[in-house]
């Protein structure tokens, strides 16, 4: 296995992990993208991966997480957050069932956890049933809120489908540009978090799993996401 792609690994199983510990109680006010993104862990997060790739501090998130085939953090904590809460309901202790009912009734209160987790899966369509199932005490399927959550943080990607990078988008530059020379249609085998394929991870690109020279696979890098210092990429950031 490439250094790499065995440090992604290793990122996955044990730094990943970390993140996660306890986030069921302290992490519901950060279940959204934007809100995540300035959490140390989301931080921390980043920064060992742009580091692995030897790409710049400021390089686009979303390309990066893409090219490592990792999901946002939130994605992780919002995972747990419905496993949390379907334990919650098939428990047997009659002070988590008081405490369930009790935090339901004070919904509307922005410090509470039901509120923060409704308020974040109103984030993304086809959250409804997700909705109703919470405000009637009813468990979620976990395998179908995953799809959603997944086709949530995909679609950032999905509507930059049929654009060239010099398109007007709200998105920036630079991920078009990557999207649209770099990129592996999703959905496609050996897509990245593939419509066929979601249970599997994504398949990473090539020269991270090849035993090439650092300065090499950092050049790769940096070429890919953009993540150099060229005047050419500062133009364009200025555009």
């Amino acid at each position: 296995m490439h250094r790499k792609h065995a440090m992604l690994w290793l990122f996955q199983v044990f730094a990943l992990t970390a993140g996660l510990y306890g986030c069921q109680v302290w992490v519901t006010s950060s279940l959204t993208y934007d809100t995540s993104k300035i959490t140390p862990t989301h931080v921390l997060d980043l920064g060992f991966l742009k580091r692995l790739l030897g790409v710049k501090k400021g390089t686009e998130t979303h390309c990066v997480l893409r090219e490592t085939g990792q999901m946002p953090i939130f994605f992780y904590w919002f995972r747990c957050i419905i496993r949390f809460w379907n334990s919650l309901l098939s428990s047997n202790n009659p002070l988590l069932e008081k405490v369930v009912r009790a935090d339901l009734l004070i919904a509307n209160r922005s410090d509470t956890w039901t509120y923060q987790v409704l308020h974040a899966l109103q984030d993304f369509p086809a959250s409804q049933q997700f909705l109703n199932a919470i405000q009637s005490r009813k468990s979620i399927n976990l395998k179908q809120f995953k799809l959603t959550l997944q086709e949530r943080i995909i679609g950032s990607w999905r509507e930059l489908d049929n654009l060239t990078p010099h398109d007007k988008h709200h998105s920036s530059r630079v991920m078009r540009t990557y999207y649209t020379h770099f990129g592996v249609p999703l959905g496609i085998a050996p897509g990245w978090w593939d419509d066929r394929k979601r249970n599997h991870k994504p398949v990473l690109p090539t020269y991270l799993c090849l035993e090439i020279f650092k300065n090499l696979s950092r050049a790769l890098s940096c070429l890919r996401l953009s993540g150099h210092n060229f005047l050419v990429q500062r133009m364009c950031q200025q555009e």
